[in-house]
């Protein structure tokens, strides 16, 4: 953890140079000359908001790019960090990383419950910041909206799994009972049958009696 506090700092300052030019494009040639005296000073505001926009998203995007290429001990430890430092003091910021790190539960974790529960808490994070009221960077909001229809999509899946897998062990217990239905009944044809062979044979046994009395002249049973 303390050779983490030292590294992020660092890892901060080197990914928040980076620019995401080639992943969403420059708005700046989208926006329209204008003659009005305040067109300038709307442009070059409207330029600062989205290259603090891009920073950020760059940010995030290089702070994933560590993630997955941890291990699962690395990202545990990561995650133990963010969550601190995001209970520590809450910013729109930190939410972020910290909704990150669980969207990569199901990549770093074994268990399937707390996989769905960590996907499900990085949901709301992301939703809680595309919904936030205060004012984001339009590349960030988007960014979040992008990692939250992801991460909703893994979640769908992650539930219809669940779902062939209830109705797969429902079918393999009805086939269970199935057989062992078959085994019982094919247990009691046996029986029957040995029943049925046993009557046969006194009833066999009666008729050759009838027989051996009726040719020595005698009566017969009625």
């Amino acid at each position: 953890m303390r050779g983490l506090g030292v590294c992020t700092p660092l890892l901060f300052v080197l990914v928040t140079t980076v620019g995401c030019d080639t992943l969403f494009g420059r708005s700046d040639d989208l926006t329209p000359s204008s003659t009005h005296p305040g067109a300038d000073f709307n442009r070059n505001g409207a330029d600062a908001g989205s290259e603090d926009g891009r920073r950020e998203v760059a940010a995030y995007v290089n702070f994933t790019d560590v993630l997955e290429s941890s291990d699962e001990q690395g990202w545990y430890t990561i995650f133990e960090h963010t969550l601190a430092t995001y209970q520590e003091a809450p910013s729109r910021e930190r939410r972020l990383r910290l909704a990150l790190v669980l969207s990569l539960a199901d990549r770093k974790s074994v268990d399937s419950q707390v996989t769905r529960n960590l996907l499900t808490d990085a949901r709301n994070l992301f939703h809680d910041t595309v919904h936030d009221p205060d004012p984001i960077p339009p590349l960030v909001r988007k960014f979040a909206q992008l990692e939250l229809a992801e991460v909703e999509t893994r979640l769908a899946l992650y539930e219809e799994l669940q779902s062939l897998r209830s109705q797969l062990a429902k079918v393999h217990q009805e086939s269970q009972n199935a057989q062992r239905d078959r085994y019982e009944t094919e247990a009691r044809m046996r029986r029957i049958d040995a029943a049925l062979a046993e009557a046969n044979a006194k009833l066999q046994a009666v008729m050759n009696i009838e027989r051996n009395i009726g040719a020595t002249g005698k009566e017969t049973f009625p």
